[in-house]
């Protein structure tokens, strides 16, 4: 198997007056897991389509390596592609499924090289019990691992992923993404995923790329992402407890006065790094109203309203009640701030 690099330089698209991706540009190596994330129309689709070949771009240019693929027809390209729609055969066994790619690629010349590579496939994705049962009588969990191992099983250069897991129920949703991680580490593939959760995103991708409105909003790791956000959008979009977001006003202090520069600026701050303290422990300035209590298990999130502004906390299960007036503390070194265009100031 050949794994290839991707290379996007200054990608665009265009539907009409459409701008659904603009001026895009990342480099994903070898082996790598990459996720492209953002909301419903972002253009994270449009960019795996023109990867895949499947669209064309209104301008620049995608290398697999250091190859040129515009002109590249798709079935060429040796991409696998995996959708949220399983697209298999519901007619055919599960074996003639994954055996379907080997044949008519004539990957491999006899009955038993592709046996070989049907069962181990099989075994990889966890289909092996069901080579002999029609695809059109299987679960949709058991649909879309077929559809996942017939694309594995002809080695594509690159592997992509599109919302492949949204129509499965949530505890095997849970399941398919630790499995993926562990099929794309073993098996060393680049694959490029696409998906607007970022429980998705931040669990199985080495890098991410945060998308909006056609736009790169920052590629970083999901730890870097998620304690160093580029922006605001950033910031609000990755977490699975909204950040708090807070109007600030930036002071500066010269020899004469303490003037203030602007009040456009932001300050950011997750909940897990908000403190709720006895109201003796703090000063007026600092107190805060509970509103609304979500039982989240091993953690309460905690509701409250601070100087006219709702924040969300994390607070230990059963310690808060609704009404109570408590002291808020802020970890400063979790402080993060935004300039006036929501972009992350030093």
């Amino acid at each position: 198997m050949k794994v290839a690099s991707v290379r996007l330089e200054n990608l665009s698209k265009n539907f009409g007056g459409v701008l659904a991706v603009n001026g895009l540009s990342l480099e994903v190596a070898h082996g790598e897991f990459i996720a492209l994330l953002g909301p419903s129309g972002c253009g994270k689709t449009t960019t795996m389509n023109m990867i895949a070949g499947m669209e064309i771009p209104t301008r620049g240019e995608i290398y697999f390596d250091d190859t040129a693929m515009r002109n590249v027809p798709p079935g060429r390209r040796n991409v696998g592609f995996v959708f949220q729609n399983y697209a298999i055969f519901t007619h055919m066994t599960v074996y003639g499924n994954l055996s379907f790619g080997l044949r008519a690629r004539k990957l491999e010349r006899s009955k038993e090289a592709i046996d070989r590579e049907v069962r181990r496939t099989a075994e990889v994705v966890g289909v092996t019990h069901l080579l002999s049962r029609k695809a059109g009588r299987l679960s949709v969990n058991d649909m879309q691992k077929v559809a996942l191992g017939r694309s594995m099983i002809v080695k594509p250069a690159i592997f992509l992923l599109d919302e492949p897991f949204s129509n499965l129920d949530a505890a095997f949703r849970a399941y398919m993404r630790a499995e993926l991680k562990h099929i794309q580490h073993d098996i060393g593939q680049t694959m490029i995923y696409v998906t607007h959760d970022q429980v998705e995103a931040m669990s199985m991708a080495d890098r991410i790329a945060v998308m909006n409105g056609g736009v790169l909003q920052q590629f970083a790791t999901p730890l870097e992402i998620y304690e160093h956000p580029a922006n605001t959008f950033v910031a609000k979009f990755v977490g699975s407890t909204p950040i708090n977001l807070l109007p600030a006003e930036v002071m500066s202090e010269g020899p004469a006065a303490r003037n203030s520069i602007d009040g456009g600026h932001t300050v950011a701050i997750r909940p897990e790094h908000v403190s709720l303290l006895p109201t003796a422990s703090g000063e007026a300035a600092s107190r805060a109203k509970i509103t609304l209590i979500e039982p989240l298990g091993p953690k309460d999130l905690v509701h409250l309203v601070w100087n006219g502004h709702d924040v969300r906390a994390v607070g230990r299960p059963g310690r808060q009640r609704i009404g109570d007036e408590v002291a808020l503390a802020f970890d400063p070194a979790r402080v993060l701030w935004f300039d006036e265009n929501g972009e992350a100031a030093v």
